[in-house]
């Protein structure tokens, strides 16, 4: 014990200790852009649901009697919805990912993947038997040289990237991407969690519209769509591979088909009419915020501070101010970017984001 007290006493001398703390104020830090988390006719679905017998688990994994009529339903639902061959259902995004890069590449295979994609992803690729490449944030030219080099070397080539980078907020240059991945006939591995329901034409995501060969994208319902769980979108031989081979979905127990069955829902009202306002109202907002911070486009606006204290201390500022605003720390993001992570929400009024600048113009003095 005196072993972990050490190490903890450590994280909190470098400013990144790290402790669980209750939502509080006006919401600058969630994920749920859409506000679907507490919409109404969500609530009312899983109520309907459970007083018409759907049951709280599922029983077991998905090969076992885990496989329920809900997860069945989502499942053909969203390839139709996503225009895919097939897709998977897992109980987060984490996983899912996690499944991905444990099972598609091989000791044959190489996977090219850009700095800054997320932690799920890293770990599959670590956990996994591919030889993995880390390039440059967003650098098209090293991704090319990447997969120019082992063209000849690979059984596959895969890229990882994100459609909106997480902590940056920027997108990558997907139509470049997906062009480098048919020329060097590589599989494009997108993990679309921030832009699931808030980007693309329909909502449907940044790669919205893109042609489905040798694309793999990744959504989640636990953001924008305010629910749970991680939809793998593929064709039919990649997702069989997956049911076949990939231990995180084989050994999990399903998840509650409850679940499933509000992700389902809260696709259908990103689909419609409400959902495309509330798309149209964060994409205002994220406008407006533009044209006062600097920030890439999305609803995500890092005020990167460099120092760990400084951020922890400006985020404990702006609590205190009624703003709900996290700070950001390594490693989650590289040495010296310690930041304050903004995240915009369709609820938000502009107002309230004139209110959140001003709080922070002592840590904005070009504003």
């Amino acid at each position: 014990m005196n072993l972990f007290l050490k190490k903890l006493a450590q994280l909190e001398d470098q400013n990144r200790l790290r402790s669980l703390k209750l939502p509080g104020g006006i919401d600058f830090s969630s994920n749920d852009y859409l506000g679907f988390r507490s919409h109404p006719s969500l609530k009312k679905a899983a109520i309907e649901a459970l007083e018409n017998g759907m049951d709280l688990g599922s029983g077991g994994s998905r090969l076992l009697r885990g496989h329920t009529e809900a997860h069945q339903n989502l499942e053909e639902f969203a390839a139709r919805y996503y225009g895919c061959g097939k897709t998977l259902y897992f109980a987060n995004g984490f996983m899912a990912n996690y499944a991905l890069f444990t099972t598609l590449p091989t000791r044959h295979d190489v996977v090219v993947y850009d700095a800054y994609t997320h932690a799920s992803v890293r770990d599959g690729i670590h956990a996994g038997t591919a030889k993995s490449v880390k390039v440059p944030h967003n650098d098209l030219n090293a991704f090319e040289d990447v997969l120019k080099r082992y063209r000849d070397k690979a059984e596959t080539l895969y890229i990882a990237i994100e459609s909106v980078y997480s902590m940056d907020g920027d997108f990558a240059p997907l139509s470049e991407l997906y062009k480098l991945a048919q020329l060097y006939e590589a599989i494009l591995i997108i993990d679309e969690a921030h832009g699931t329901g808030v980007w693309g034409k329909t909502g449907k995501g940044v790669s919205e519209g893109l042609p489905q060969e040798n694309l793999v994208t990744l959504h989640t319902g636990g953001k924008a769509l305010g629910v749970a769980g991680g939809l793998i979108c593929a064709s039919a031989d990649i997702i069989d591979m997956l049911i076949n081979t990939a231990r995180p979905f084989i050994y999990s127990t399903a998840p509650p088909p409850l679940q499933a069955y509000l992700m389902q829902k809260a696709l259908e009202l990103s689909a419609s009419d409400e959902g495309c306002t509330r798309r149209n109202d964060l994409r205002t907002l994220c406008t407006y915020a533009q044209e006062k911070l600097s920030g890439a486009g999305s609803q995500i606006i890092p005020i990167i501070l460099g120092d760990d204290k400084c951020a922890v201390d400006a985020a404990s500022d702006m609590q205190k101010a009624g703003y709900d605003i996290r700070a950001i720390r390594p490693p989650t993001v590289p040495e010296n970017t310690a930041r304050l992570r903004l995240s915009l929400n369709a609820q938000l009024t502009k107002p309230q984001i004139d209110s959140v600048i001003s709080a922070l113009a002592d840590y904005l003095p070009g504003i």
